[in-house]
């Protein structure tokens, strides 16, 4: 039995959803719900429940302090609280000897990402990358991985996603990233997950066009070198306003390109000889997290999306809001390939 346990709701559908499907396995016991000490009002606004209906219907008890939290008796803990909190929480459950789950983004400091990778620990450390389990993108992975087109000389990736301004945390960048800090995330572990390929230098454009509520770009545009020598082009828009695929990627190499667009097929194989069509899309990104989580607890698969990595894209993030600051491009250190 696997006694996981929900810290916060900020995180909202993601949150709830995690937790719901978890509960369905015969071999997880919902231990604990903690709220963190927020409202019922933040938490329904965050998550459309309460904390209180919430644990109830996973029959587990309700606990207010996240400290007390940690000490019920848990093997593991999915952190789902404002951005901003995410490393000092998952410090401490490791510290405490549990596996951890932390919601996307894990932070936007590479500080926040080096004190974490200060912490000794033997557990699971899973981080959040939902896009990493949608079908589209792992089909695309699969296929670069195995050579399909070739070595892949250019990369364009494409990420359409609403600026979140419902919650006071989420227009706050100190508390959430803001758009850039929330959705960039994608980008950069996406290309290096993709092409195997870490990030050399980058320049960076970003304007803030329809959320002025929250400081900060909404919109960005950049424009990278790998280490292998492909080149990328990395989008975000959070200024639609209007129905669009969330993600497309187009990658091209010397023998064909891969196209999704997250429309019906998952990929589209194009060449001189015409197009080929992959398979009709079906998956869910947030059962994808949860049995990748539980594969790594059991021993049967290693984190998608690790410290790592998530420490590679901070310093992305980083380089890029240095060169939107400066209108110059910035470099980044040479990092060992990864696959």
């Amino acid at each position: 039995m696997i006694r996981v346990g929900l810290a916060g709701f900020s995180q909202g559908y993601y949150a709830t959803e995690y937790m719901s499907y978890l509960e369905r396995f015969k071999e997880i016991s919902v231990a604990a719900v903690c709220d963190c000490g927020e409202s019922e009002e933040y938490v329904k606004e965050c998550a459309f429940t309460t904390a209180q209906t919430f644990s109830e219907k996973m029959k587990a008890p309700l606990v207010h302090d996240y400290e007390e939290f940690l000490q019920c008796e848990l093997d593991a803990v999915l952190i789902c609280s404002e951005t901003a909190d995410h490393v000092r929480m998952a410090k401490a459950a490791l510290e405490r000897g549990l596996h951890v789950f932390v919601s996307k983004p894990l932070c936007f400091s590479p500080d926040d990402a080096a004190l974490l990778g200060r912490t000794p620990h033997n557990k699971v450390l899973l981080c959040g990358n939902p896009l990493k389990y949608e079908q589209s993108v792992e089909e695309m992975h699969a296929r670069l991985a195995a050579g399909e087109i070739g070595p892949v000389h250019s990369l364009r990736i494409t990420v359409s996603h609403l600026a979140m301004t419902a919650q006071a945390w989420e227009r706050d960048p100190a508390r959430s990233g803001g758009p850039f800090g929330t959705y960039a995330v994608y980008l950069f572990d996406l290309a290096r997950w993709l092409t195997g390929q870490s990030l050399v230098w980058l320049c960076a454009l970003g304007e803030n066009f329809a959320t002025p509520e929250i400081p900060g770009p909404d919109t960005v545009k950049i424009l990278g070198r790998c280490s292998g020598g492909t080149h990328v082009v990395l989008e975000l828009f959070s200024s639609i306003r209007h129905e669009y695929p969330f993600v497309e990627m187009e990658a091209v190499g010397e023998q064909g390109t891969l196209i999704t667009r997250n429309h019906n097929y998952s990929t589209v194989f194009q060449t001189q000889a015409g197009a080929v069509p992959g398979t009709l899309r079906t998956s869910n990104m947030t059962v994808g997290e949860m049995e990748h989580f539980l594969a790594c607890i059991r021993g049967q698969d290693i984190p998608r999306c690790s410290l790592s990595d998530m420490a590679y894209t901070v310093r992305c993030l980083d380089a890029a809001q240095k060169s939107m600051s400066s209108g110059m491009p910035a470099e980044l250190p040479r990092e060992e390939e990864t696959t």
